[in-house]
């Protein structure tokens, strides 16, 4: 049995939620659910409450691949019901939706996100409910004041590749790193990455049997 997340000694523990935690909230008004995986996925069983924003696709884009004007943003999370007092907390498999839709709203400015610890496959595991109803909510004023800290553009990018203060973390295969494969994202012609670029996939951040994050100590 894995040990809960204030156990594991993390610099941040509030980015995080305990299924149990989550189990016992779901009535709590001030606490919305969202689940960052596929429609079809989601349509077949999700967490009592949760509503849907795909992490590959649901989250506003500029015509560049930016982030979105704040207004776009707002407008989508707004019609989930979402308000700007509320703790989300975000969940899929898990995979790297769930870590783009609660990085969204953190550079959007959320100021209580978490991710569910072992998404959907630990609440599963440990005989968890799920339902096909979708939760009928009503539409939220919501504000978005981006973090531009937290957002690294290409042209930032390009200037920073030869900075000794700066690290670019890949953390996509082995084989995408290399050059040997692609990921398949559809305009990406050139294989590789970026130049000084380190490699860490982020599935070795997960225990492989409870799917929660490693402790500290082995992250470190």
């Amino acid at each position: 049995m894995s040990r809960s997340v204030s156990e594991r000694g993390y610099a941040r523990p509030e980015l995080l939620a305990d299924t149990e935690w989550l189990a016992g909230q779901l009535d709590n008004p001030r606490v919305r659910v969202v689940d960052a995986r596929g429609a079809e996925q989601y349509a077949a069983g999700h967490i009592v409450g949760a509503l849907h924003l795909d992490g590959f696709g649901g989250i506003p884009r500029a015509a560049n691949n930016d982030m979105a004007p704040p207004d776009d943003f707002a407008g989508v999370v707004g019609a989930l019901g979402i308000g700007n007092e509320h703790t989300v907390v975000v969940y899929d498999t898990p995979s790297q939706r769930m870590g783009m839709v609660a990085w969204a709203l953190l550079y959007y400015g959320h100021q209580d996100v978490r991710i569910l610890d072992g998404g959907i496959t630990k609440w599963l595991a440990e005989g968890r409910p799920l339902t096909t109803t979708v939760p009928a909510v009503a539409r939220n004023t919501y504000v978005a004041r981006p973090v531009e800290a937290l957002y690294c553009s290409l042209e930032q990018a390009k200037a920073a590749v030869d900075r000794d203060d700066f690290v670019f973390w890949d953390t996509r295969s082995r084989e995408e790193y290399e050059g040997s494969a692609s990921a398949g994202y559809g305009t990406i012609s050139r294989l590789g990455h970026l130049p000084g670029a380190a490699h860490l996939e982020w599935t070795e951040l997960l225990d492989p049997e409870t799917r929660t994050l490693k402790p500290a100590n082995e992250l470190r």
